[in-house]
């Protein structure tokens, strides 16, 4: 079972660019605005998808970038994706009710979509803490990368004065709950504060 999944998580990792894997990435990278991106137990920052200089990490199991290795697979398999916005664009931090009231509107599920692989979502729920809103959506149509899972949780904060988003997909193959998917995301959230200064703030 272990191997299969290792199996697809590469293959779908694949699907996400057009090249081949390297060998096993890096437990953190800095990313643009000295933004520092730590991967939770089990994944790594894969070193082919990722793209520092315009601020996108993708980090995935570590076990699936290195098949010959001894690594094993963390519990919930996911792909996770972190996008750093510009200078300026923080929007989340005394903003949070309103962010949140946005993302439920039709406006909110439309930008989404804009900004989601695959095209179209609808907006399932939605949480919020101080310097934290998380909304979770399910495609209206098939995944934008093959093997994973309709729906996701995606968690926007502010950064060093940027707008941060971290997204957690689940695989088809191994479906994260709702509950756990949130739970992973909230894992890169606290990363991400003790990485860069701040504290983590549960949603």
């Amino acid at each position: 079972m272990r191997a299969a999944l290792g199996v697809m998580l590469v293959a779908t990792l694949a699907a996400c660019e057009p090249v081949g894997m390297t060998g096993p990435g890096q437990p953190a990278v800095r990313l643009m605005g000295d933004v520092v991106v730590a991967a939770p137990d089990g994944y790594c920052v894969d070193p082919v998808v990722t793209r520092p200089q315009t601020g996108f990490a993708l980090l995935a199991a570590c076990a699936a970038m290195d098949p010959d290795g001894d690594g094993s697979f963390p519990d919930d398999v996911a792909l996770i994706t972190v996008q750093v916005g510009a200078a300026g664009s923080a929007a989340v931090a005394g903003q949070e009710d309103a962010f949140r009231a946005f993302l439920e509107t039709p406006q909110g599920a439309a930008l989404l979509s804009a900004s989601a692989i695959g095209g179209p979502v609808a907006v399932r729920g939605t949480q919020a803490n101080t310097n934290a809103v998380a909304v979770y959506t399910q495609d209206a149509g098939p995944p934008g990368v093959a093997g994973t899972q309709s729906t996701s949780w995606r968690l926007f904060t502010d950064v060093k004065g940027r707008l941060v988003t971290v997204s957690v997909r689940g695989l088809e193959q191994t479906p994260l709950s709702q509950d756990g998917s949130l739970d992973l995301v909230l894992q890169v959230l606290g990363l991400l504060r003790g990485a860069n200064g701040g504290t983590a703030t549960a949603t």
